[in-house]
């Protein structure tokens, strides 16, 4: 068996850099831009047009998955969410910026390391165990916060994994001062943008199937609960508002028994039809019931924009998909480039507090996804907020995924859009405020954006007052980073 660290681009056909390149050879740059880099880089970025501001003063942390030993069937078995945790760290000091990048050595990466093959199962690969044991996969590659002096990598199936802030070098798996009541957390933590609280949830095959935690601003525990839900479902995000934890109750069920035979997370899903989505909420304190409020529609989302509450009501908007059908076979054959792109499009769902009803309004035809806001709003009232929105007048679903950063005001003003065009795909956008008192929208939207034709990727630096204009600054890695999923800004850690 061959236990050589595979090179994904190996076999990459050489591709002109056209104005407008086909359909052939934006699938060959997407698949590229997935791929895995297997080296850790540090360095500073001088290759820059425009100018930073020296208003960012901090550290844009990024997290996406780079798997260094790959299975033997190669790269393009890999499931969307399959891979080792590779955190990137870009430090803003002084109109000047450094890269840093490093994997996350938890206990499924030194296994592999240590083996010499891909092992465990991943989320889509199947491999014979060792010595009949039952291991999970637990490869913290999705989100990375702050939040009480530590930094954290996450993924949904494992507690958080802690790393230094500045050197990014791996510490070890966090646990909550509390007895945990599950298994692991979610990679979506919740911090009140006021009180500074982080709200995290988790989510498993067996009862308690939910669990909640709230993590005060010093680091302290201060609820560890189980949940009443009526099954196991896989929930990717909650939100919170000034009062209650919203859990989304969609039907991407999870079987456990495929699991614990043998099977891969990617087996034991499935969409039951039949159920609709549905939202527990319930009081941030101690002991506090759930109540569940049924959508009009089935439906699913992994990401939820924001919530709060006014006048007995919670409104929560969030990225829907109307056929998870379709985005789970989509996000199984991410890796190939047999892209069928299925849009999730923005929904706003209002929950009546007192009646127990929910109503749902669609917002737009246009995909959208990644959704994010003010950090400083969450769980409040927020007038804008960004995404990343398909490209309006495109050929194929190369052209169309990834391309945008929009802004919307809730208020109805018009939504301004920022096109890096095709074949740069964006990730998330983040929005950095000018200073500590700046209106809502008075910062600057940071989003790293993978250039195809180049096949590198640039940090682009938007005014958040003008995002359809040029760019402040495109500071340009000298060295490809895997696309990623999730990241956040952190004031004054550099």
């Amino acid at each position: 068996m061959s236990v050589e660290r595979q090179s994904a681009t190996a076999a990459r056909p050489a591709i002109a850099t056209e104005t407008h390149p086909d359909a052939q050879a934006l699938r060959a740059w997407w698949t590229e831009a997935w791929s895995p880099a297997t080296k850790e880089e540090t360095y500073e970025i001088t290759d820059i047009e425009g100018e930073i501001p020296r208003e960012l003063h901090g550290t844009l942390y990024r997290n996406g998955p780079s798997q260094v030993v790959l299975p033997e069937e190669g790269y393009h078995k890999l499931h969307l969410f399959d891979g080792d945790g590779l955190v990137n760290g870009f430090r803003f000091d002084d109109g000047h910026l450094h890269y840093r990048g490093r994997f996350v050595k938890d206990a499924s990466y030194l296994r592999e390391q240590k083996l010499g093959r891909y092992y465990p199962n991943g989320v889509n690969v199947v491999v014979p165990p060792e010595n009949d044991e039952f291991t999970i996969r637990q490869q913290h590659n999705t989100n990375v916060v702050h939040h009480a002096g530590k930094l954290l990598a996450l993924v949904e199936n494992a507690y958080p994994f802690e790393l230094d802030p500045r050197t990014l070098d791996s510490i070890g798996n966090y646990v909550f001062d509390k007895p945990m009541v599950g298994y692991s957390v979610s990679a979506h933590p919740k911090i009140d943008g006021r009180t500074g609280q982080m709200l995290i949830h988790g989510y498993q095959w067996y009862e308690p199937y939910l669990q909640l935690y709230v993590i005060e601003p010093d680091g302290h525990c201060s609820l560890a609960e189980g949940v009443d839900a009526p099954y196991s479902v896989m929930m990717h995000d909650m939100a919170i508002s000034q009062n209650h934890a919203i859990f989304p109750l969609a039907p991407i069920m999870m079987d456990g028994n495929v699991l614990m035979g043998g099977g891969s997370l990617n087996q034991a899903l499935s969409w039951d039809r039949e159920k609709p989505l549905r939202f527990g909420v319930r009081p941030r304190s101690a002991g506090g019931e759930v109540r569940w409020f049924d959508a009009p529609s089935s439906a699913f989302f992994f990401h939820v924009g924001n919530a709060y509450e006014e006048n007995g009501k919670i409104f929560l908007d969030a990225c829907t998909y109307q056929n998870p059908d379709n985005l789970l076979e989509g996000i199984r054959e991410w890796r190939t480039g047999k892209m069928n792109y299925v849009d999730a499009v923005p929904y706003l769902y209002e929950l009546d507090l007192e009646t127990g009803e929910c109503r749902e309004k669609q917002l737009s035809d246009r995909g959208s996804e990644f959704p994010r806001l003010d950090d400083r709003l969450v769980g409040h009232p927020n007038r804008f907020g960004y995404a990343v929105v398909a490209r309006r007048e495109a050929g194929n679903s190369y052209e169309r995924v990834l391309g945008c950063i929009q802004k919307y005001d809730r208020q109805g003003g018009p939504s301004a859009c920022h096109d890096f065009g095709v074949g740069q795909w964006t990730s998330e956008a983040v929005f950095v405020p000018r200073a500590p008192d700046a209106a809502e929208d008075d910062g600057f939207v940071v989003s790293v954006v993978y250039d195809g034709a180049t096949r590198k990727s640039f940090v682009s630096v938007l005014d958040a007052r003008n995002i359809e204009g040029k760019p402040l600054a495109k500071a340009h890695l000298s060295h490809r980073m895997p696309m990623g999923f999730h990241g956040n800004y952190a004031h004054g850690v550099v």
